[in-house]
């Protein structure tokens, strides 16, 4: 696959939370370098191979030459957008029903990418290749620096609270490669990466 596909669904007040991890706010949209739009409720693939592994010789226990321990692994990625609390200066407050929550947010806040499952010379190269499939503005780090008022209302039934960060991308990719003697194996690698743009505020249930 050469291109990322969009995986579109149903637009709600936000994404699905997982583990009760603050969400990007309904309406949130990310414009791809393909120029589609792409909603929190979203989702992008793509897919690449890595680099050429040294050539080495592999033979199973009845003799037979494995080739596939001499290729590159696959990694085939699935992106959609996430929010990244702000850690320099966490700012939250609970919103009921109706109400809603203005802050002025100045100086410089860095986020930076989180990895699991994976090194992180591995998570550089899923961010470097979803910069090109993807989005350029995607990167190992963002210092947003300025000044901004940030706004939200709670127009659901339920009380949640508003979080102060940023929208950058989840990227979980599973990569596949074979080692000696000809086994097949996988692992998946997930990285929370910010892209460059404004602060924003997510939404939490707790």
């Amino acid at each position: 696959m050469t291109a990322a596909t969009v995986l579109l669904t149903a637009s709600g007040a936000g994404a699905a939370a997982q583990d009760d991890e603050p969400v990007p706010a309904g309406g949130t949209n990310i414009v791809m370098n393909d120029g589609t739009v792409v909603g929190v409720d979203d989702e992008t693939d793509f897919a690449f191979d890595g680099d050429e592994p040294e050539e080495r010789p592999s033979k199973s226990a009845f003799g037979s030459v494995c080739p596939e321990v001499n290729q590159p692994a696959t990694y085939t990625v699935k992106g959609k957008p996430y929010f990244l609390a702000d850690k320099d200066e966490p700012q939250s407050t609970w919103l009921l029903p109706r109400q809603s929550v203005k802050w002025e947010v100045s100086g410089s806040h860095t986020f930076t990418f989180d990895v699991s499952g994976g090194y992180e010379a591995e998570a550089k190269i899923i961010v470097a290749k979803a910069k090109v499939k993807v989005d350029v503005k995607i990167g190992n780090s963002w210092t947003w620096t300025g000044s901004q008022t940030v706004t939200d209302k709670n127009s659901t039934s339920k009380a949640y609270r508003a979080v102060l960060g940023q929208v950058g991308w989840k990227l979980t990719s599973v990569k596949t490669w074979y080692a000696p003697p000809c086994v097949k194996k996988t692992k998946t690698i997930i990285v929370k990466a910010p892209r460059k743009g404004d602060m924003s505020i997510g939404r939490q249930n707790s």
